[in-house]
């Protein structure tokens, strides 16, 4: 074979190399996936950890592209030293090799960048993209006015959380987007503001979100009311999972929050009734009230399958606590669901999503037109004698004030045009909580709330690795729609034009 022909094998190899293999741990890597998704992570995640390494993403995506480059060098090395040499002066080996090195680097990394970078061959536009949009993003997340009358705003109301006879300020802080020492300082003026009801999660800011409000609440742990979830930092529990599994993921929130108890803890996400009801969770609850650990159970859920895991929850008699999606123009049986809750079980619940997807972020001039819509959403949430309280997540220190001037509130005739005007300005883009009217319609048997859910984190709320990770564990994504007849079209019960918005979401939430 001809030195020639020889290159060019090793060059197509090389290339081939950065491209399927490097290019495709390099194309996930930015998208934060949990260390479940690439092979031997938890073995590669404990070692590193072991060794001291405590960031908040997973290292496997990092170790094996680590790996390939290695491989990569051991290859070159070994065809440039095994077998017969023909160059008998030893620095002009090793200069030939050391070029080689470089060349080989060179390649793989250019053909990797061409696929993670540029989308190559993958149906989307690349990283390269996507950077550079969410640079240049300007997504605001707070009211962009900061009117004198909010600041030093207090808690004005509090409710009874059902039958576990805890009187609970009417807002509750969520502290799903807090970390480090600002997260715990939000926490603690929030506290000192009246706030008694503080929620986290363990896969909250990698459990950053623990670390601050465990450090927020020293002192004055007695009178916060505190929740947390049964998950770990990569993830939600799943049905079946060991007892002792249940257990130790508690465990860990404990040491984390720096407390012996905790006040609630939720399944976390609930779509499922196998999962609602697993009696490996039960039993886990069970002993962790009988030490102590844990005094209230509750689930919460944003789902198409919400009204089925509600309704069970609410015969099981076993949950204390429901924490669902709720706000202006949810559906009408939803509002009958929490009032049977509260008949039935006196259960206390929690209205998240108060937002209804945070779109006013994105309306062009409705924010500075208007009252603070957040205001308006809350006030309408809190005019449900039902709803125990509101919860909203406060990651910035005018949120304290801008949401605490809700508490004590109803909706106000100003506060229904205003909601009025946003679910106007939305029309066709919102795709509402636990409806799932559209899932019967697709072929492809995809999950299109999930889809349009996690677009919405990307656009609305600004998380946009957040989106891309979610969207990645999809089991399919919307490329199914490309080609696809339709038969979703006119299937959304509020008119959203399906195909269009899951494609859009597709070219969106890969990029990555």
């Amino acid at each position: 074979m001809s030195k020639a022909v020889k290159f060019g094998l090793w060059t197509l190899a090389v290339a081939a190399f950065g491209y399927f293999v490097a290019g495709g741990l390099l194309y996930r890597l930015p998208i934060g996936l949990d260390w479940r998704a690439f092979p031997l992570g938890g073995a590669i995640e404990r070692l590193f950890r072991g060794l001291g390494y405590q960031g908040d993403n997973a290292i496997s995506a990092v170790f094996w592209l680590g790996l390939c480059l290695v491989g990569l060098w051991v290859a070159v090395i070994a065809a440039r030293f095994g077998g017969k040499q023909s160059q008998p002066n030893a620095l002009r080996r090793h200069v030939v090799t050391g070029g080689a090195l470089l060349g080989a680097t060179a390649l793989a990394s250019g053909a990797a960048a061409l696929r993670a970078v540029f989308g190559l061959g993958t149906g989307t536009k690349g990283w390269g993209v996507v950077s550079e949009g969410i640079g240049s993003a300007k997504v605001e997340t707070t009211h962009p006015s900061y009117p004198d009358a909010w600041k030093n705003a207090r808690v004005q109301g509090f409710r009874t959380l059902g039958r576990t006879g805890w009187n609970v300020s009417d807002v509750v802080l969520g502290s799903g987007r807090i970390k480090d020492q600002k997260g715990t300082d939000i926490v603690r003026l929030a506290l000192d503001r009246g706030v008694t009801y503080v929620d986290t999660a363990p896969d909250y800011s990698a459990a950053g979100s623990e670390d601050a409000v465990g450090k927020a609440i020293r002192g004055v742990r007695d009178r916060v009311f505190l929740a947390t979830k049964f998950c770990t930092p990569y993830g939600h529990l799943g049905a079946g999972t060991p007892v002792a599994d249940y257990e130790r993921v508690v465990e860990d929130s404990l040491r984390r929050l720096g407390t012996d108890y905790v006040d609630l803890v939720h399944v976390h996400a609930c779509d499922e009734v196998p999962r609602l009801m697993d009696p490996n969770m039960h039993e886990a609850f069970d002993r962790l009230r009988a030490a102590g650990k844990a005094r209230f159970l509750g689930f919460s859920s944003h789902t198409p399958n919400l009204m089925a895991v509600g309704e069970q929850a609410i015969a099981s008699g076993r949950f204390d606590v429901m924490m669902l999606a709720y706000h202006h123009g949810i559906w009408p049986q939803l509002g009958e669901l929490i009032a049977r809750a509260r008949r039935d079980q006196n259960m206390g619940v929690i209205a998240m999503k108060t937002l209804k997807g945070a779109k006013h972020n994105g309306l062009a001039g409705f924010r500075e037109q208007a009252p603070a819509y957040s205001q308006a959403a809350l006030r309408w949430v809190l005019s449900n004698p039902d709803v125990s309280a509101a919860v909203i997540s406060f990651f910035e220190f005018q949120h304290v004030d801008e949401y605490l001037q809700a508490s004590g509130g109803t909706a106000t005739p100003e506060d229904l045009g205003l909601l009025g005007e946003y679910d106007r300005q939305i029309v066709g883009t919102y795709c509402a909580p636990h409806c799932g009217a559209c899932l019967t319609s697709c072929p492809e048997g995809l999950s299109i709330p999930d889809v349009l859910r996690h677009r919405m984190y990307f656009e609305d709320y600004g998380d946009e690795k957040e989106a891309m990770r979610l969207y990645a564990q999809l089991e399919k994504q919307a490329d199914v729609c490309t080609g696809c007849s339709a038969p979703c079209l006119g299937s959304c019960p509020i008119g959203i034009d399906i195909p269009t918005r899951t494609r859009g979401a597709h070219e969106m939430l890969t990029l990555a």
